[in-house]
């Protein structure tokens, strides 16, 4: 039987869902779509105002009598840094508590890559004393924190980058591969909770990788090395594709091979192939090129996305704040 700490905390992340999704409520609004009580409510939203987690924000208007005080996240309460590594040059983004950015920009690396790193830590860090959880993306594999990839950085390879962070600043951090990152932004963004297994492809700067969500779980494999495309058996130079460019590619057949090898494997009902230039005007012509290799029935939905950068930020975005309220 759970004790009241565990109904506490969990009455608390079902608030906190309802302010997420609405952005200023009522007690007795909050209490109507959480599916508690009035009293249960109104002291959770006590403490949470008295930890400066929730705040006042205005009246409801009323029809007669007295209007009821307005409740919402406060989004200030704490900051996230998300930052994503992708060639020569740091993306990064400062999210408030609500998700929303409050600045972003880029930097191209001059020195190392931690110590780029720190520095925009520790930059943010003296402008937001409520920095409360920082997350990096890395074009790489990525397992338990540490780059395992020699192919794309290899001055970060089995560098624990959690460790030395947490150690210096006391602050929680998450590392993660890109399309892992992006996947699950994919799934949290967009309706298709009845799809059993999603693969997203992607071909950027360090190459070309996927990402797969079964039945709404991110799934790494055994070693965190789902996904690395380079490996696959495609031909001879699939592994220094990632090296030149993609020079001489047939990329009808290189990605008609990508999806065959995932449709036999794993069965997809959704592949997500993020755009690119070699690809923009070329779908169809996948599509075709694995219909003559696949049978009908078995053929997944195929979908050209435009949305990389938006389904990675929004899956750093949600890494960052379930780190926040793992904390609490």
């Amino acid at each position: 039987m759970a004790n009241s700490v565990t109904i506490k905390s969990l009455n608390i992340k079902n608030i906190y869902e309802v302010l997420k999704e609405n952005e200023a409520m009522s007690k007795t609004d909050i209490a109507k779509y959480a599916g508690l009580s009035f009293p249960t409510v109104s002291t959770i939203i006590e403490y949470l105002i008295e930890k400066e987690e929730v705040i006042e924000v205005g009246l409801k208007s009323s029809l007669g009598g007295r209007c009821a005080k307005r409740y919402g996240l406060n989004p200030m309460y704490a900051v996230s840094l998300l930052l994503y590594l992708e060639g020569n040059k740091i993306n990064w983004i400062l999210n408030d508590f609500c998700r929303r950015k409050i600045d972003s920009g880029a930097v191209v690396l001059k020195n190392s890559i931690v110590e780029e790193i720190d520095s925009l830590v520790s930059l943010t860090k003296s402008k937001y004393c409520q920095l409360a959880s920082i997350v990096i993306g890395i074009a790489s594999n990525v397992a338990n924190g540490k780059v395992e990839s020699y192919l794309e950085y290899k001055e970060l390879e089995e560098v624990d980058i959690i460790k030395y962070f947490t150690e210096k600043y006391n602050i929680p951090i998450e590392v993660e591969n890109d399309m892992n990152v992006a996947i699950n932004g994919y799934w949290e963004k967009h309706d298709n909770k009845d799809d059993e297994v999603i693969v997203n492809i992607y071909m950027g700067d360090n190459g070309v990788g996927a990402g797969m969500i079964f039945n709404g779980n991110v799934w790494k494999g055994a070693a965190s090395f789902a996904g690395e495309i380079h490996y696959l058996p495609i031909d001879d130079n699939n592994l220094s594709y990632c090296k030149n460019g993609f020079h001489g590619i047939n990329v009808v057949e290189y990605y008609g091979k990508i999806i065959q090898s995932y449709i036999a494997l794993v069965n997809p009902n959704l592949i997500v192939i993020y755009n690119n230039s070699f690809i923009s005007d070329r779908l169809e012509d996948i599509i075709d090129y694995c219909k003559l290799r696949i049978p009908q029935e078995v053929m997944p939905e195929l979908i050209l996305s435009d949305e990389f950068i938006c389904d990675y930020e929004y899956g750093l975005g949600k890494i960052a704040i379930d780190l926040i309220e793992s904390k609490n």
